[in-house]
């Protein structure tokens, strides 16, 4: 506990909740999610301690997971509100149920209170904060910040209330008082928080779902697009539910990093709380999708969750390890595709897909790299295994993963299938000199570390690109 608790006269009290209030985030939730993607086999000691009580499982935590205090995501509006308090002359507190260690960790930080009480022998909240507040002040003006329903109980008792982002059912309770009242509303954005969480963008990828069925020119008949389709819907809610879950594990990191921390989840944009929803939900609609559909597709996306758990607890830091397993989920997409359309993908094909995006996931290892060391930085790159020195093997590693694929390409522009396909199959070796001048333009880009995301993506917003595209297309087309 911090500050005295001299009153000579009754002085105003300013007093804050800590979760969800000062916080964009709650200490519980943040310590389940560091010891879930740090120590995921505690989930057994976990479900014991549970049935202890809310208090026993709060110490549980606190010895076995550290946070970093000074990352966590502040509500600035309410640490403004603080200060002008303190200013007029207040008494301000931090209240919060979260441990006692840790309201300490968090107003040290912060250095705006004069008292901070959290949980000690009993879990402090509701009841426990009221009989405090009136045990040492009695007398005084008292203004509450807080935002859930066990904060009405609090309200009911003082003489002003600030709300943060209140329900409607908790704004009716609020308006039944008839008290001074101060609405903080700062989560307007949440849709939007939600759609970038699940980084629509990068569906963008699962496009290649389609290819069997336009390999296999397939063009005119319905079944095989629209089963393509439910595979493509199917793979990106998978993907998505990939995607948070990576965000959770990544959680701390993203925080003390300036490019990631405005992340929804790292920045507190999106409460953690719908960000595991989010996983579920996006899963029941992946395998939705993919219901009715052969069950070889299910097959894949199964192998393709269990895979990314592998990848985001430990193959992510493994060296060379991580970017194979990348090149194998854009295999797969193709794989779904082929398993939705009930078309067999070849393994010229699989072949292409394994060598081409080995070298894709290795441009972006590469850009990181010469970003790093133009910014001068003797550091590991987040949790990757790449320093520096590895600049060059990457750069060699990934350019010949790429002239491969298109040896593969040419090697099968010699076989029978595509006399079979084509009817101008010489038309095909143009191909090559489109893919040599985008895989070398893409390569010195990564080099030069201007590739700073997924090569795919990139490659989407690329104007050469699209021109590359277009004219492979129409070679496609003439050979046809």
């Amino acid at each position: 506990m911090q500050g005295s608790l001299q009153k000579t006269e009754p002085q105003s009290i300013f007093a804050v909740d800590l979760d969800d209030s000062l916080l964009k985030t709650d200490l519980l939730l943040e310590k389940l999610v560091v010891l879930l993607a740090k120590q995921p086999w505690h989930v057994v000691s976990l479900l014991g301690v549970l049935f202890r009580g809310p208090l026993a499982l709060k110490k549980w935590l606190h010895r076995n997971v550290s946070l970093d205090y000074s990352t966590l995501p502040i509500r600035q509006e309410v640490v403004e509100q603080v200060k002008s308090a303190k200013l007029r002359g207040e008494r301000t507190l931090l209240l919060s149920a979260s441990l006692q260690e840790d309201v300490e960790g968090v107003s040290s930080v912060l250095n705006i209170f004069d008292e901070s009480v959290g949980s000690q022998q009993k879990n402090f909240k509701g009841r426990e904060k009221i009989d405090y507040l009136f045990k040492n002040y009695p007398e005084s003006h008292k203004t509450y910040v807080g935002n859930s329903f066990s904060d009405l109980e609090v309200w009911s008792r003082c003489e002003k209330i600030v709300a943060i982002n209140p329900s409607t059912l908790i704004h009716q309770k609020i308006k039944s008082f008839r008290k001074e009242t101060h609405i903080i509303s700062d989560q307007k954005d949440l849709v939007f928080a939600i759609l970038k969480q699940l980084r629509i963008h990068q569906w963008v990828k699962n496009l290649l779902v389609f290819i069997p069925a336009f390999a296999a020119h397939r063009f005119f008949e319905f079944l095989p697009w629209w089963q393509s389709l439910r595979a493509f819907l199917a793979f990106s809610l998978s993907a998505s539910a990939v995607y948070v879950f990576n965000d959770f594990c990544d959680l701390h990191h993203d925080r003390a990093q300036s490019s990631k921390k405005h992340r929804p989840l790292a920045s507190g944009k999106l409460p953690l709380k719908i960000g595991v929803i989010l996983i579920p939900m996006c899963l029941l609609g992946s395998f939705a999708f993919a219901w009715g559909l052969p069950s070889n597709l299910s097959v894949i996306l199964a192998a393709y969750l269990t895979m990314n758990l592998f990848y985001s607890y430990w193959v992510k830091e493994w060296l060379s390890m991580d970017v194979v397993f990348l090149s194998v989920f854009y295999t797969l997409r193709i794989l779904a595709g082929g398993a939705a359309s009930d078309i067999r993908v070849s393994e010229w094909l699989l072949s292409f897909s394994t060598f081409f995006f080995f070298g894709m996931a290795m441009i972006k290892r590469c850009s990181e790299l010469k970003r790093q060391t133009q910014l001068s930085l003797v550091v590991r790159t987040g949790r990757r295994a790449y320093s520096q020195q590895d600049f060059i093997p990457v750069l060699a590693l990934g350019v010949t993963a790429s002239i491969l694929s298109i040896l593969v390409l040419s090697l099968y522009m010699s076989t029978g299938e595509v006399q079979k396909l084509y009817s101008k199959p010489k038309f095909l070796w143009l191909l090559n000199p489109c893919l040599l001048f985008w895989i070398n333009r893409i390569w010195l880009l990564g080099a030069r570390g201007m590739v700073n995301e997924d090569p795919i993506v990139f490659a989407i917003k690329d104007k050469a690109t699209w021109a590359v595209v277009s004219t492979m297309l129409a070679i496609i087309g003439v050979s046809i």
